[in-house]
């Protein structure tokens, strides 16, 4: 699904994006972020993780990739909130971890194996958007910017080292805008 352009605007909801600096417009009307990359990762009820065994087949974007997998169970490992399938990501894999309610896929560095959803073309931007930019320091407060012009200025930074991804970067849409965005320290 790689390019594929996602309707304008995007359904209310929070989404995990990435964008270079350079993206981020100031408007005359709205200021925006064009050509965002939109990502998901898979996610499984409890009751289905729980009771998968060898032989059942689960459907999971393998390694992050786009397309999708049925995988074959061959073998399945638990432990405490962790949940092995077929020797986990090191041996072709995946490896699930429990988040309230349901499982989501793990990567070796503990986030999810995000995986591209397609291309939003323009993200319009809030007057009263607020972005929450914790990505200097994992034990400092986020510095909390508001205001599409002041978010605009602090997400167009040449200067920035961190950068905008998947990662380490959600955007709440509501009413068709970015209302909040948020972006935390990744080792």
């Amino acid at each position: 699904m790689q390019g594929v352009l996602l309707s304008d605007p995007l359904s209310d909801g929070t989404y995990h994006i990435s964008f270079e600096s350079d993206k981020v417009w100031v408007g005359e009307r709205k200021n925006t972020i064009n050509n965002a990359v939109v990502y998901d990762y898979d996610r499984y009820t409890a009751a289905d993780i729980e009771a998968l065994s060898e032989g059942d087949t689960i459907i999971t974007h393998l390694n992050g990739t786009e397309e999708i997998t049925a995988l074959t169970v061959e073998s399945v490992e638990r432990e405490n909130n962790y949940v092995t399938i077929n020797g986990g990501i090191e041996e072709g894999g995946i490896d699930l971890c429990k988040e309230d309610d349901h499982y989501r896929t793990l990567t070796w560095d503990d986030f999810p194996a995000y995986y591209e959803v397609g291309v939003a073309k323009q993200l319009v931007m809030a007057d009263d958007i607020e972005l929450s930019d914790g990505a200097a320091d994992f034990e400092a407060d986020p510095v909390i910017v508001k205001g599409d012009r002041t978010v605009c200025d602090a997400m167009s930074n040449e200067e920035d080292a961190y950068g905008w991804n998947a990662g380490n970067t959600t955007v709440t849409i509501q009413n068709g805008e970015i209302t909040r965005a948020d972006r935390i320290w990744v080792p």
